[in-house]
């Protein structure tokens, strides 16, 4: 959610692009903008983003196609937010997680890097050839209550941190957690300073802590420029809006729904309640004729769900 949670109409939300705010960085679609545009700033805000969550040199970063290709029927798709491919052949895929829907962030994360290995391992191929691959995943919310620290870096290994092979990595970056290092951010890790630029970026009392950043790497300052540019968009405005009406709904469908639950005393009250959410928000979100793939992605639902309320809904017009 934006730093100012008032809830505004979509007519005073639209005008604060010609008022100079930012948008918010870890709203999906701003997330993608940001670092998928054809301009230097945001070419350069994605090497230096990668360079940080991957802790190594990077030549050169390709985007790619960001649906895995399905390799049998009912196997579970995949569709990767930004996926990139380095000079090496490398592939890494970047997402941002808006708020907690209350999936099982870490199994998700594990399958998506498994298919990230198994689209770029080609048939025929070495072991040996097994590309390195990384699931970077930025979350506005805390997913490990047992630890403190903003990025924690997933591998496998034995129970006495012995390395099975490091071709697996996935990289969490939990936002909240980052306001202790806004005070050293001359000591933090590259990446540490890049999760309080996407935290606090469009948070108009947080400047000062932006301009210090900015100012201490280009790769940031690049992505400030990126940002500036991408806010005078309407149509990423408008996205924007529309995925933070669907948290509302689905928050509030969701409270609503734990409510029931505890009432009745039933886990499936609240089960049954958060699916009753997701439908709500996606009848919403097409009533303000968003794509259907955008409300797919945001709600978790099916595509083929979505489509049948689109024609349900164009059913009752």
């Amino acid at each position: 959610m934006k730093h100012n949670s008032k809830f505004l109409s979509k007519e005073a939300y639209l005008a604060q692009m010609k008022q100079g705010a930012l948008l918010n960085p870890r709203i999906d679609s701003t997330f993608k903008a940001l670092f998928t545009q054809p301009t230097e700033e945001s070419r350069n805000a994605l090497h230096s983003f990668l360079e940080a969550a991957t802790e190594r040199k990077i030549k050169s970063v390709e985007l790619t196609a960001n649906e895995a290709p399905i390799a049998f029927e009912k196997q579970r798709g995949v569709s990767y937010d930004i996926l990139c491919i380095f000079d090496d052949g490398q592939p890494a895929n970047l997402e941002m997680m808006a708020f907690n829907q209350k999936y099982d962030y870490g199994k998700r994360a594990e399958y998506q890097v498994a298919r990230l290995e198994t689209t770029y391992l080609k048939k025929g191929d070495t072991w040996e050839k097994a590309p390195k691959v990384y699931q970077i995943t930025v979350l506005d919310f805390v997913f490990d209550k047992t630890s403190t620290e903003a990025v924690s870096r997933y591998a496998m290994r034995t129970a006495d941190n012995r390395e099975l092979s490091n071709t697996l990595n996935i990289i969490f970056i939990e936002l909240p957690k980052v306001t202790k290092l806004e005070n050293s951010i001359e000591k933090n890790t590259a990446l540490e300073n890049w999760a309080i630029f996407l935290k606090e970026a469009d948070n108009p009392k947080k400047t000062g802590v932006i301009q210090k950043l900015t100012e201490q790497e280009a790769g940031l300052m690049n992505a400030k420029q990126s940002l500036s540019s991408i806010s005078a968009n309407q149509d990423l405005w408008v996205e924007q809006f529309r995925q933070e009406m669907f948290e509302r709904d689905y928050r509030s469908g969701l409270s609503a729904a734990e409510n029931i639950g505890l009432e009745r005393g039933r886990k499936e009250g609240i089960t049954k309640g958060r699916s009753e959410a997701k439908l709500e928000a996606a009848r919403n979100l097409l009533m303000e004729n968003a794509p259907e793939d955008m409300i797919a992605r945001c709600t978790g639902l099916p595509l083929e769900t979505v489509q049948q309320l689109a024609e349900e809904l164009k059913a009752k017009l």
